[in-house]
């Protein structure tokens, strides 16, 4: 399997880990948005609490050039997660620091 596939699977397997963990949560309906064509991956969670609207992003991923871009962390350390089911902790990208105060291993938000 090549290493794109591998990433691909990895997010797949941990959001549906999530998405099993947000059915016990009766707070709006989490739902995974998974484009391959764009490889755009994000975890959001929509609906209604009483009268007021739910419609936040969780994880926003994107695999660009190889790595995977950590666009948004809204919980808890998505990159630990992806690490474990083998992805290595130089494939990501904190994309949500600006370039320059980026480094390999800060994917917290």
């Amino acid at each position: 399997m090549d290493r794109l596939e591998q990433y691909r699977i990895a997010i797949r397997t941990v959001f549906a880990k999530h998405l099993e963990w947000s059915k016990s949560n009766d707070r709006g309906e989490t739902i995974a948005i998974c484009n391959e064509e764009t490889d755009n991956y994000l975890l959001m969670n929509v609906g209604w609490n009483g009268y007021q609207r739910l419609h936040s992003i969780f994880f926003h991923l994107r695999i660009i050039d190889g790595k995977i871009h950590v666009e948004w962390n809204g919980t808890e350390d998505i990159a630990e997660d992806l690490m474990e089911q083998g992805i290595p902790e130089s494939a990501f990208v904190p994309a949500f620091r600006h370039p320059n105060f980026r480094d390999a291993i800060a994917t917290k938000t």
